[in-house]
């Protein structure tokens, strides 16, 4: 019987448990201008979560998993906001 992969579990349930665990063990740190930081040039505001940043590491971190080669163009293309 094979086992589950990334590909197998939803995505919102996967980034969500991911984060918490980046969160949880604190390997992760969070830069100070995090909190004042909007997250793409379309932005007018801040980001309401206070856990933003797990969350778009955990989201990077998936996506690239699932991209292997991934670069700068392709990351902006997701997260850029165009």
């Amino acid at each position: 019987m094979p086992g589950v992969t990334v590909k197998d579990v939803n995505q919102q349930e996967f980034v969500r448990a991911l984060a918490a665990f980046l969160k949880k063990s604190g390997k992760l740190k969070v830069p100070e201008w995090a909190d004042t930081v909007k997250l793409a040039k379309h932005k007018e505001l801040a980001p309401y979560d206070e856990n933003w940043f797990y969350t778009r590491a955990a989201s990077t971190a998936r996506h690239l998993y699932l991209r292997g080669g991934a670069g700068v163009g392709s990351m902006a293309k997701v997260y850029g906001g165009r």
